[in-house]
């Protein structure tokens, strides 16, 4: 039989092009996983409120990058990123749905929220690293900007726009709501996901015990070559460790930024939501302008200017802690990491072979989201001594003197 493929632009039209299919379940995906960000956080401040216990759990979510982001890489590279995408999704919302029964029976602890949190983060994990290897495979070079850019903005619409507002509202109206519905949502994704395939890589021999030893050899072997590669001297480099600094200060705030809006600033549930929704345009305009900033001004410079603003909305927060002022901050920090993200996403898929590219990206976000917990556990720590602010004085200062020695390094460049 002769198959004819009739080509679609990878940007437009959903139809059977994978691109669209991609961003319509990230677009759902991130919905819930933004009303989930924001009612995660309030239930656990209904059960304690500890900054350090509250920062930990935020260091959950991110602890198993540091776990198993390497070999997830290298699995990524040896199969279809779409199957990783599809699976992740469906096994976060089963375990939602279990969050959701537990809430109803009553049985929620703080324990039970660090295993949900955990346990979440591998998905996460999964999906995030397997999204990144499959853009690459079904959209052009030229137009991997305007795609990743189209990924970004789903995720600061879902998580950090309407997620936010939404959940915050579901939450003060009954707290199993956000996530039942998270559940949903993942698992619609999960079914766009279904009708995406790409070609599968060369497989191991097929004998069943010599295949075995092969795959557990070549995962470990290919894991520590995507981190080999990623600790060479260059750019991505450079741009990987600055990203891991932004990412440690950035959640040294954000984790215990809940106790500081039903604290000092007096918001209520459905408040605290629809700050973080007000601040979300921020980082949608980030996501949605990059590309027109990618065409007007040099890529580096852009990214000094994400860390300089990222320095100032801290500061701000930390001298004024109000509500129009938190809506800044997290829009401002919206913003520069929108724009940070697309272009070092962007920069990986075209400075690193392809055929590392899937561990490669795991080496970097393994990295970056070990920063995460450290930051949130250091950020928890450093509330609980010196007080609320205390984690956003040290970012501000410390992202602020970072662009600045990004900028002396672009400029000798």
């Amino acid at each position: 039989m002769i198959h004819i493929e009739v080509p679609v632009h990878p940007l437009t039209g959903l139809g059977r092009a994978p691109y669209p299919r991609v961003l319509a379940a990230a677009a759902l995906s991130n919905l819930g996983d933004g009303i989930r960000l924001v009612a995660l956080p309030l239930l656990a401040a209904t059960l304690t409120r500890d900054p350090a216990l509250v920062g930990g759990l935020t260091a959950c979510a991110y602890l198993p990058w540091v776990l198993f982001g390497l070999p997830i890489g290298a699995l990524v590279d040896r199969g279809r990123p779409e199957v990783f995408m599809a699976v992740a999704n469906v096994g976060r919302a089963v375990l939602l749905g279990l969050l959701t029964v537990a809430l109803l029976a009553d049985a929620g602890s703080m324990v039970a929220l660090y295993v949900v949190a955990f346990l979440l983060g591998v998905g996460e994990a999964a999906y995030d690293n397997a999204a990144q290897s499959l853009v690459p495979k079904i959209v052009p070079d030229g137009r991997l900007e305007a795609a990743n850019s189209g990924l970004v903005t789903a995720e600061r619409v879902g998580q950090d726009l309407v997620g936010p507002a939404v959940g915050g509202m579901l939450f003060a109206a009954a707290m199993t709501v956000p996530f039942g519905l998270n559940a949903v949502t993942l698992a619609l994704a999960a079914a766009l996901l279904a009708g995406i395939r790409t070609a599968r890589p060369a497989t191991p021999p097929r004998d069943a015990v010599i295949r075995d030893a092969v795959v557990r050899n070549a995962v470990v072997r290919d894991a520590l070559e995507g981190m080999r590669w990623l600790v060479r001297p260059h750019l991505v480099r450079t741009v990987v460790l600055l990203g891991c600094v932004l990412n440690f200060m950035t959640l040294a705030w954000e984790s215990t930024l809940v106790l500081l809006a039903v604290g000092p600033m007096r918001l209520s549930d459905g408040g605290f939501g629809v700050m973080l929704a007000a601040g979300a345009v921020g980082g949608v305009a980030g996501a949605v302008v990059t590309p027109a900033l990618v065409r007007r001004f040099d890529r580096r410079w852009l990214q000094v200017a994400s860390l300089a603003l990222c320095a100032v909305v801290d500061l701000l927060l930390a001298a004024f802690p109000t509500p129009v002022m938190g809506a800044l901050a997290w829009g401002g920090t919206g913003a520069g990491f929108a724009v940070w993200n697309v272009l070092s996403v962007t920069l990986r898929q075209r400075e690193v072979p392809p055929e590392l590219l899937g561990r490669v990206n795991s080496a970097s976000r393994t990295l970056s989201m070990a920063a995460a917990p450290l930051g949130a556990l250091a950020g928890g720590a450093l509330a609980a001594g010196a007080g609320l602010r205390a984690p956003l004085w040290i970012a501000g200062v410390t992202l602020a003197v970072l662009a600045g020695a990004f900028a002396l390094s672009v400029r000798s460049a």
